[in-house]
């Protein structure tokens, strides 16, 4: 594989991601609603910066203009890139590669402390030829899928930036977005264990809405800004004791587009109907189970649908108006590069194409050997299986979206981490939920919309807070705290609910 041209560019001085932008949200810039594909390449894009390389497209290079930036020099071939801290900085300089990579981006895929869980997968799947257990079984498998799920995300955001096409790539993302969720129903759904499926899915959205997002307002909130006011964030103290004292963590606040985040907590709760009205349904004292499976199974179609028209007006009918929409954040994320210079992907489409196809392979597989144990867990080792559905099944999958979440907050970019832990949670409501009753009726299995009275009660008041939460456009530590109490108080509620809830 040949290397591909080098560039470095300096960094040290330049302003940060969040601190480009001249202007506030409240001094009358326009409120941006930004699609998954934007979300996705966004992500990638802050990847490839945590470990200090940029990549850029070769039609910049060939277009006669010089890349932009201070100080951009020759690399030497065999130089190693600066290192990056967490919030997606470089402490001395960028590498700016041309073109893809494939050995460079696999590097910003697999260089990640998670990585080293990757032995868990073998392991899982040797557990059961070599009689080490049900329990050992399930952890090794649950602890495989955590590595995996970010993998498999982060390929497809690869593939998805290589291809190019905002509609085939709206697409891929709402068909791999949530793989690992949808490969677990799929393999629950075989094995017979429909109240897995319900739990885990119920589990999946509040993961996001609760876990991932509080985490997110918690830790941006506690992070160092070193301007006093940003477009993103705020210090309500006065100018000369934050120049005096520096940068600080008390008196912050961070800020985000109101109109942007009520669009996605309004799609959450209608997503949200689609499996409250059947539950209600389903409480009438006709107890018609027929009946309530019928619902469910043309529901599911509809709420299907929905979501097929979502995409189409993003994607097709919609583009151009949200891609007006989207300029001013979009652009704000690196205020010195044209609009024109998009951001290459790492990996060409066959190496992407390849790492996403073996992964959702051992992702299948390891998931086979999760659910299997399931049962034998619960009655072995006492966990309830309401506690495994809700609780452990999401966190694994839901790591990839958890890193991007809070990296996007702790450079105070709080609408993006909006933008991806409602989103997941929304396409799991309007997509994996229905596409879950749709194959569990090809397979002939009596999957419903009735997720129970608790659950529908759970997942119903806790969208309501979140949305209280964000009507006033604002974060701080102790809104992400309450985010994370609550899930806290929910996993311990589920680990006492009685099996026949």
């Amino acid at each position: 594989m040949s290397r591909t041209p080098l560039i470095e560019a300096s960094v040290a001085d330049g302003p940060s991601l969040s601190q480009n932008a001249s202007h506030d949200w409240e001094d009358g810039v326009p409120h941006p609603h930004l699609n998954p594909i934007k979300l996705k390449a966004m992500a990638m894009k802050l990847r490839h910066r945590v470990q200090g390389v940029e990549f850029r497209r070769k039609a910049s290079e060939s277009s006669g203009n010089s890349l932009p930036g201070p100080a951009v020099v020759a690399m030497q071939s065999g130089e190693r890139p600066a290192s990056a801290d967490v919030s997606g900085r470089s402490s001395s300089v960028l590498q700016v590669i041309v073109g893809t990579d494939n050995l460079v981006g696999l590097k910003t895929i697999f260089a990640h402390p998670l990585s080293v869980i990757l032995i868990a997968s073998p392991l899982g799947i040797m557990a059961d030829s070599l009689d080490w257990g049900a329990g050992a079984m399930f952890w090794l498998n649950f602890l495989a899928l955590v590595p995996l799920a970010k993998i498999l995300g982060d390929s497809t955001e690869e593939l998805a930036a290589s291809l190019n096409n905002d509609t085939v790539t709206g697409l891929l993302n709402a068909t791999f977005g949530n793989a690992v969720e949808m490969i677990v129903s799929v393999q629950s759904i075989r094995t017979n264990l429909l109240a897995i499926v319900k739990t885990s899915l119920l589990g999946s959205v509040l993961s996001n809405i609760l876990l991932v997002l509080g985490t997110a307002f918690f830790l941006g909130g506690l992070t160092k800004s070193t301007t006093r006011r940003g477009r993103f964030h705020s210090f309500n103290v006065v100018s000369e004791d934050f120049e005096r004292n520096g940068s600080t963590r008390l008196e912050k606040e961070q800020k985000f587009p109101v109109k942007s985040a009520l669009i996605s907590m309004a799609m959450l709760l209608f997503s949200c109907m689609s499996f409250a009205l059947p539950t209600v349904f389903n409480a009438l004292p006709s107890d018609d189970s027929q009946s309530v499976l019928k619902v469910s199974r043309i529901g599911a179609i509809i709420v299907l649908l929905c979501y097929v028209a979502y995409l189409i007006f993003q994607l097709v009918t919609h583009g151009k108006t949200l891609a007006n929409e989207e300029q001013t954040l979009a652009t704000g994320l690196e205020e010195e590069e044209e609009a024109d210079d998009e951001d290459s992907p790492a990996l060409t489409f066959g190496c992407a194409f390849f790492l996403m196809a073996v992964c959702t392979v051992v992702v299948a597989v390891n998931s086979e050997f999760l659910v299997r144990a399931i049962e034998s867990v619960v009655k072995e080792e006492g966990i309830p299986e309401s506690f495994i559905g809700v609780i452990l099944l999401p966190i694994a999958g839901n790591a990839c979206e958890h890193a991007s979440a809070i990296r996007f907050a702790m450079q105070d970019r709080p609408g993006l981490a909006i933008g991806i832990a409602v989103g997941s949670s929304t396409q799991i409501a309007l997509l994996v939920v229905p596409f879950s009753v749709i194959v569990a009726w090809i397979l002939d299995k009596p999957l419903n919309l009735d997720f129970g009275l608790l659950n529908t009660s759970v997942v119903t008041l806790s969208i309501l807070v979140v949305l209280t939460l964000v009507l006033d456009g604002r974060s701080n530590w102790f809104k992400g705290y309450i985010m994370c109490s609550m899930y806290c108080f929910l996993s311990v509620l589920y680990w006492f609910t009685p099996q026949s809830v």
